[in-house]
């Protein structure tokens, strides 16, 4: 097991909940878009989805990118919460896999990193 380093994680907290707060309002904005709240799409909503023509079909194909979108900000927001735990428990910058320091740039890059680039790409094979 690696030495653990002493980081100065207060640059990377205040980097997270920026994150946190913009991917929120993406998804609220998302969800809002996909249930007709959002004013600018209230016609596609409440439009009715069987008509025949290419517009359902676009229609369908657009909430199923929101739905894939909105997935995957979701999977970042979880990432990026489980980031802030490790900074409250003192094992924030310290890979999930292999138990070594995470780079600082690594971290700088991408702050919600769980893992060394080396475990990474060991992981994705």
């Amino acid at each position: 097991m690696a030495r653990k380093r002493k980081l100065n994680t207060r640059k990377f907290k205040k980097a997270l909940e920026a994150e946190k707060e913009r991917l929120e309002d993406h998804i609220r904005r998302l969800e809002d878009r996909a249930s007709g709240r959002d004013p600018l799409n209230r016609d596609v909503a409440a439009r009715d989805f069987d008509e025949l023509g290419g517009d359902a079909a676009r229609d369908t194909a657009e909430r199923g990118q929101v739905a894939a979108i909105g997935e995957n900000f979701r999977d970042i927001l979880a990432a990026v919460n489980t980031a802030l735990k490790k900074i409250e428990n003192g094992t924030y910058g310290i890979c999930d896999r292999c138990g070594k320091n995470i780079p600082k740039s690594r971290l700088e890059f991408l702050p919600y990193a769980t893992t060394c680039a080396k475990c990474r790409k060991e992981l994705s094979g």
